[in-house]
């Protein structure tokens, strides 16, 4: 009888050993979001758009990227030319696509910042 009442007094400081522990832990502070996974699906299809397009004039590409993302900064890179929208800070998402077009090469690139989230 003197035994049972040993392991019940040790299960017992084993139980709140762990509740410490699971007390003590830190909790998630924040939930990760999708919002890296939207802004490339964004890029994506603007890069696909552009391919697209026959004779992509840099305005209109511009205006593109204003549209798909408002208040954003980032750049655009088509063919060596570059294109700055906004400001440059924090960190960035970039995507990029090489195509041919009779025969000749052109690499279209664009580039997120992610300034207004973490």
């Amino acid at each position: 009888m003197k035994n049972n009442g040993f392991w019940l007094s040790f299960e017992a400081i084993i139980s709140m050993a762990l509740l410490g522990i699971l007390l003590s832990s830190p909790l998630q502070e924040s939930r990760p979001g999708l919002e890296n996974l939207h802004i490339f699906k964004k890029e994506s299809d603007l890069l696909l758009l552009w391919t697209k397009d026959d004779t992509p004039e840099l305005k209109e590409i511009a205006a593109d990227f204003e549209l798909a993302f408002p208040e954003k900064s980032g750049a655009i890179y088509f063919d060596g030319k570059k294109i700055e929208i906004g400001e440059f800070a924090g960190k960035a998402i970039s995507s990029k696509v090489i195509f041919f077009r009779q025969m000749q090469k052109h690499e279209l690139r664009i580039v997120v910042f992610k300034n207004d989230f973490s």
